[in-house]
């Protein structure tokens, strides 16, 4: 799917004629309130009430029924009973509306009966071609307009400043809290929408909308589930391309789609770790809490995406800067220190500073604005800094100390117009605005700053990232280069599938008996590997059936018994179709690569560390399938196991490229039979020294209908 797979939503969000269905004389009803709203805040379209009871209704002439209204429309907002919205559409449909709200509920969420009247909802939307957001939601503002189609209580309240983000969210709940507290955070909105049961929009289709909208800049998501994954996924690409920052929330961690433990990678791409590799794999930051998700968003507002996260603090407050540096090195921050004439500089100026970084100018700064001043700019000249962080404690609530601060930082944003600079202070609000306004970014505690500016640098990674994609994207081989599953399901087999895909295997032999192993083994030479072949069992080792470092004749001779007695003791009715016997490769790392089938986004590609430690540690990374080689990459530098590979303490470096090429190889072919594969992997997947290759030593398949 692309962007011109979405359908227009222009006349729902920016609709020139609204029609209001329900509508109220009373303000204070579900009815009344968007007209309220609408006539209050500047809509300077036609508003239509439709009531067949009134003529007239808050100060406007009245409809006995959408066919009556003289004009064409182009949005409804539904505020009827339940009983009454199909038909209510129906007829909307019949007069060429092209967009409707639904706030009334009774549908998806209340059972059976109720979903069926929303699948007709949907079915109409689809035939008709209207654009429908709800039923069951609250609503949504485009702010820029007026235009209010929603009965929130919270817009009494005011509503927060006009900006170019978008706050989408599938809670009206959430939407509700959301708005007042963009008002109070001052968080600049352009657009407020809830989707509620989502029987036509979703959540990725306002994605997409405003990831083409050139008054966003920034879009929030407040989300707690995915209806439609080629969508989210299409949408979140579009925001991308377009540049836009987008920040989510995702509610349920648990592991929703976590898989019966049939092989590791089952058990290591539980579902919430597939949602936040496909965030990471669109540049889109997930924010794991609410204040965090305001925090980024009104930081990214900004526009200023620092590329390395160096941070010059300057504070009023030593231990406050400790406490920063603390927060700053766990975030991915670096505070880099002053060059020493600048150090030198300062201390003359002021001897008790600590001049560093963090510069502490001590309260003393404060009695000298000539001092602050030379204090601030040469931090910002001389200092390797893309943000500055200036902490002031409560001190600007002093009345002298307003006016000639507001001066000096004012001066300072016109003097370093590139630079990033975050104040933390108390203030009184006028002061905060008006600093606001002169484009610093303002949080009271140090450590929601910093964790702002983290989130500013991944969002400021991913737009590099992109950017060097859309240059030079090397994709996977198309899906009919793969060969077919078909009854591939031993090892042996298995391997022999993924030659074909251009996977490197080590030579081995399938053997009936001990005497067949015992000439494999002599032509391979010792030492050898020994392990059983079985389509009925996946985790060989847990059964007995591996024999590692077999030196001669006698021992392997042993092993094969022993080996025999065991897995028959362990799984009597398992199929043995024979047995494997291996060259015993030595050195490099041990890797896990597999994909495995998600219930949302179908097959996911893994990489990990592996051998028997793959779940013990945990250590993965995923995207979707299949995986561009430069997507390939990203994931096995992801791993915090990466070191293993580029040569951490004296270890010859590993063949990173060929790992990442395994990486391509099996998720297309794992891609191209996705109708068969519930999930595949290779572990351990070993990885030689550079220019030397990996070599899948285990394979192993789950099919979706074992057999």
């Amino acid at each position: 799917m692309s962007g011109r797979d979405f359908l227009s939503l222009d006349a729902l969000f920016s609709p020139q004629s609204v029609a209001v269905l329900g509508a109220s004389s009373d303000a204070g009803k579900i009815g009344g309130r968007p007209i309220k709203f609408l006539k209050a805040h500047g809509y300077a379209g036609r508003i239509y009430p439709v009531n067949p009871k009134a003529a007239e209704v808050q100060g406007l002439p009245a409809y006995a029924d959408i066919g009556a209204v003289p004009d064409a429309v182009d949005h409804a907002i539904i505020a009827l009973p339940g009983n009454a919205v199909i038909a209510a559409v129906e007829a909307c449909i019949s007069r060429g509306v092209r967009s409707a709200t639904i706030f009334s509920s009774g549908f998806g969420e209340v059972g059976d009966a109720g979903r069926r009247e929303q699948d007709r909802l949907s079915a109409l939307a689809r035939e008709s071609g209207m654009r429908i957001l709800g039923p069951n939601c609250m609503g949504f503002m485009n702010l820029h307009q007026g235009f209010i189609a929603s009965f929130a209580f919270m817009v009494d309240l005011g509503l927060p400043p006009l900006g170019r983000i978008a706050l989408v969210s599938q809670s009206g709940a959430f939407g509700g809290q959301a708005l007042v507290m963009a008002k109070d955070k001052r968080v600049p909105l352009g657009a407020w929408v809830t989707t509620g049961n989502e029987c036509d929009v979703e959540l990725a289709d306002c994605i997409a909308h405003f990831a083409q909208d050139a008054g966003t800049d920034v879009i929030m998501g407040y989300m707690e589930g995915c209806k439609s994954a080629d969508k989210l996924v299409a949408a979140l690409e579009l925001a991308r391309d377009h540049g836009k920052a987008v920040i989510m929330v995702k509610a349920g961690g648990s592991e929703l789609g976590r898989q019966a433990v049939q092989s590791h990678t089952g058990a290591l791409a539980g579902n919430d770790r597939v949602f936040d590799a496909i965030f990471r794999q669109y540049g889109v930051h997930r924010a794991r809490s609410v204040e965090a998700f305001f925090d980024a968003a009104y930081a990214a507002s900004g526009g200023r995406f620092p590329r390395e996260g160096k941070l010059g603090v300057f504070t009023v407050s030593g231990g406050i800067g400790v406490l920063t540096a603390d927060a700053a090195e766990p975030a991915g921050l670096q505070l880099p220190a002053l060059p020493e004439a600048t150090q030198r500089e300062l201390k003359e100026l002021l001897p008790h500073a600590s001049v560093r970084n963090p510069v502490d100018g001590t309260a003393q700064i404060w009695s000298d604005w000539q001092v602050f001043g030379t204090f601030l700019r040469n931090m910002a000249r001389d200092g390797d800094f893309e943000a500055m962080l200036l902490f002031l404690t409560a001190m600007p609530f002093s009345p002298a100390l307003q006016q000639p601060l507001a001066a000096l930082l004012k001066e300072l944003r016109s003097e370093f117009p590139d630079k990033l600079l975050i104040l933390s202070m108390l203030a009184p609000p006028e002061l905060s605005r008006e600093l606001g306004d002169a484009g610093y970014l303002l949080f009271e505690d140090t450590t929601r700053a910093v964790n702002a500016l983290a989130a500013l640098k991944e969002l400021g990674a991913a737009r590099e990232r992109a950017a060097a994609k859309r240059l030079a994207a090397r994709a996977a081989p198309p899906a009919q280069d793969w060969p077919a599953l078909g009854t591939a399901r031993n090892e042996h087999e298995l391997k022999r599938l993924l030659s074909r895909c251009g996977i490197r295997v080590a030579d081995e032999h399938l053997v009936p008996d001990v005497q067949a192993a015992l000439a494999a083994a002599r032509e391979i030479g010792f030492p050898v590997v020994m392990k059983i072949a079985s389509p009925d069992i996946l985790h060989k080792s847990d059964v007995g059936g591996v024999a590692l470092d077999i030196a001669d004749e006698a021992a392997l001779e042993r092993e094969w018994h022993r080996m025999m007695a065991q897995v028959r003791a362990a799984q009597p009715a398992a199929r043995i179709d024979g047995v494997l016997v291996a060259p015993m490769l030595s050195g490099g790392v041990e890797m896990i690569v597999g994909v495995t089938r998600d219930p949302v986004f179908g097959p996911v590609a893994m990489v990990g560390l592996g051998g028997v430690f793959a779940e013990l540690f945990g250590d993965v990374a995923l995207r979707l399938a299949p995986v561009r080689h430069e997507d390939a990459l990203e994931m096995v530098r992801e791993l915090k196991g990466f070191a293993l590979l580029d040569g951490a303490r004296g270890r010859p470096k590993a063949d990173v490229d060929a790992l990442a090429d395994a990486i391509v190889r099996l998720s297309g072919f794992a891609a191209a039979n996705a109708g068969e594969i519930e999930s595949i992997e290779i572990n351990p997947m070993l990885v030689m020294s550079e220019g030397a290759g990996a070599f899948a030593l285990d394979a192993a398949v789950v099919t979706r209908n074992p057999g």
